[in-house]
């Protein structure tokens, strides 16, 4: 662990205080859904594939795999400069993490929060169209 932190803490990468009640379990995997929601946006553009058995699962397994990746090194970066009292005590966890390691760069976070956000809305507005155009699509036809 000291070779992912040589500027921060692994004290912090503990269990304790952690309630192993089932709600509290359910609610986390529940929480953390939203961060892998990108993939049911692919199935709508499924028509756009070139050779969709092949590709559609490997897009998949790659953007969740990702995801994930970048998801647990962002936690042990935050684990590592901040402790859990000032996790939870923070409002934007990304940015008092940015204020504590970036200095008078900080504004740099709220930036790239923005910027993807508005890559998020760009792939919905993109797979909504899709998903409209093949309901339409279908009606005409007389399949629906």
């Amino acid at each position: 662990m000291e070779l992912l932190s040589p500027r921060g803490q692994t004290q912090h990468f503990t269990f304790d205080n952690t309630t192993t009640e089932v709600t509290s379990i359910a609610l986390s995997f529940y929480s953390g859904l939203f961060a892998y929601n990108g993939w049911n946006y692919l199935n709508f553009i499924i028509e756009e594939l070139k050779d969709p058995v092949r590709n559609l699962p490997k897009a998949i397994a790659i953007s969740c795999s990702l995801v994930t990746v970048v998801y647990v090194l962002a936690n042990v970066a935050f684990y590592t400069t901040l402790s859990p009292q000032e996790v939870l005590n923070s409002e934007a966890v990304a940015v008092t993490f940015a204020d504590r390691l970036f200095g008078v760069m900080a504004w740099t976070i709220p930036v790239f929060v923005a910027m993807s956000t508005f890559g998020a809305v760009n792939g919905v507005l993109l797979t909504s169209s899709s998903k409209n155009d093949t309901c339409s699509t279908e009606v005409n036809d007389g399949r629906w």
